[in-house]
């Protein structure tokens, strides 16, 4: 294929990806509502976390009802629940219009929560974000309902009020995507200022700000994206922008990105950096320097992610170096990562690799080739099942002939493989090969693998192979193998396999079942 060819295939998939994500991203923000508890910030609310923001907070203001607020404060940090709560309380019923009355109804719904008084700590979280909804205080808030929803219940004030914050959130976010595609200059204009510091966005609201940008803002989104990917202080806000400059790309990119890296000491970052390295198919000079990570990064961690995604940057120009760092590297770990990057490669000369890998022939020990024969399974043909068979043939090790065999199952329907399981099933020497065989043939959960099964246990004479062939029968949810169980449960001449029978019988909830385990009680 082309350099030209491989170029616009890349950056079709590009496009493609940067739409879906999008796409993604708004749908999952508009059903917010329709799942408020699992999507509310994950966030947990700790002290030390909270009244670092409220010592900041009691020291950025000189209202005259601080002082009030200073108690409170120091209440807090002694752990005097009932005095904190009382002291918040008469801030509030004291001070109704002051401006800092949200932040004395999150501390009062704090102390509340403290002393196990979740329904009153609810009460005030939900007059918090109803009657604040912008409040500074909104992201805690919501972060307690989350820690405390187990304790109240259902259809009360407190969830009201979120669910119509969070509805207020989405008509937003749908009509800042409206304005991008109306006129962006604006649309940029209103994300820039949802992410000021200091703002009363959301974070739900920023998060849909920085994707929103990334996908619709272009070249124009680049210097915004920069700024919050340099200096922002939340780190998953960081990552989301230097996704998005990932997909937009180009040489000005790469410098800010490579320039980030350098001096980055969030692991996190450094790693989505490198995943938007190799993202960016019209920069040659950000997969240099991919794999120039790959080669001599310090951290492990750092190399291992910048060897899985060379083949992405590079392609099939991935392959050379790296089997010549295959054959430098002392590193386990790395060696795995290469040969788990040469599997994911279409590159015949990849495969042939992991082939010379699996049998042995470049001296890798049982750990190495078994991984090899598992990853061949991802580009599996008749081809690859004739070598593997060959090597089932000839191999001695138990532990290879049972990948071997997995690996076999991985391969869906690829008419050798599966002959070769059936032909485990039935005659192997081995019987511990023999029921592996069979577990994995069951796993098809198809009526012809169960019948084949089914007629294989009325010849089976060794006791083991035929428990063997009963857990398939459970594990295959077939009529077919439930009714073998019954049947088994019912006639066998063993009273030990009658037994077992049953019990795999009840794990089952199928009606034949249950009426048959009646039958037995009668």
């Amino acid at each position: 294929m082309s350099n030209t060819s491989t170029h616009a295939i890349n950056e079709r998939r590009r496009r493609a990806r940067v739409a879906a994500s999008a796409l993604c991203a708004l749908l999952a923000l508009v059903a917010v509502a329709a799942t408020l508890w699992p999507h509310t910030s994950a966030r947990a609310v700790t002290l030390d976390q909270d009244l670092l923001k409220l010592s900041r907070f009691v020291q950025s203001s000189d209202s005259p009802s601080m002082k009030t607020f200073r108690e409170g404060r120091d209440l807090i940090e002694n752990a005097q629940w009932a005095r904190a709560a009382e002291k918040f309380r008469n801030f509030v019923d004291s001070f109704p219009k002051d401006r800092d009355v949200d932040a004395a109804l999150y501390w009062l719904a704090y102390a509340y929560k403290q002393q196990g008084m979740f329904r009153e700590a609810g009460r005030q979280l939900g007059i918090l974000l109803k009657n604040y909804p912008k409040s500074s205080w909104a992201d805690e808030a919501e972060a307690m309902v989350v820690e405390i929803a187990p304790h109240l219940t259902e259809g009360g004030e407190v969830q009201t009020a979120v669910i119509e914050s969070k509805k207020t959130d989405e008509l937003k976010i749908v009509a800042l995507q409206s304005l991008f595609e109306a006129d962006e200059e604006r649309a940029i204009a209103y994300v820039v200022e949802w992410l000021k510091p200091g703002s009363t966005a959301t974070r739900t609201m920023r998060e849909a700000a920085v994707s929103l940008l990334g996908s619709h803002g272009g070249q124009r989104a680049v210097p915004a994206l920069l700024e919050i990917a340099r200096s922002g202080q939340d780190a998953e806000l960081r990552m989301l922008a230097i996704h998005r400059l990932g997909d937009i790309g180009g040489d000005a990119v790469y410098d800010a990105l490579s320039s980030i890296y350098a001096g980055e000491r969030d692991t996190q970052v450094r790693l989505r950096i490198l995943r938007s390295f190799a993202d960016m198919h019209n920069s040659p000079r950000a997969a240099a320097r991919l794999l120039e990570i790959a080669q001599s990064e310090p951290s492990p961690e750092l190399r291992k992610t910048a060897i899985r995604w060379l083949s992405d940057a590079l392609g099939a120009n991935a392959y050379e170096p790296l089997v010549r760092m295959y054959q430098t590297e002392t590193d386990r770990e790395i060696k795995r990562q290469i040969l788990r990057t040469l599997a994911d490669m279409s590159d015949p000369r990849a495969r042939q690799i992991l082939l010379e890998v699996a049998r042995g022939t470049r001296g890798e020990d049982a750990e190495f080739r078994q991984g090899a024969i598992r990853w061949l399974a991802d580009r599996a043909d008749d081809t690859i099942a004739e070598e593997l068979l060959k090597m089932y043939n000839s191999e001695r090790e138990l532990d290879i002939r049972r990948q071997i065999l997995r690996t076999f199952g991985d391969m869906g329907n690829i008419p050798r493989a599966r002959a070769k399981l059936v032909e485990a099933a039935r005659s192997e020497t081995n019987v511990e090969l023999r029921a592996q065989a069979i577990r994995i043939i069951a796993e098809h959960s198809d009526a012809q693998s169960v019948e084949m099964l089914v007629s294989l246990y009325d010849t089976e004479q060794n006791p083991e192979i035929r428990k063997a062939l009963l857990r398939a029968f459970a594990e295959s949810h077939q009529k077919a193998g439930l009714r073998k169980l019954i049947d088994v449960a019912r006639r066998d001449t063993s009273v030990e396999l009658r037994k077992y029978a049953i019990r795999l019988i009840g794990e089952s909830r199928d009606p034949e079942a249950l009426k048959f385990l009646e039958e037995i009680l009668k």
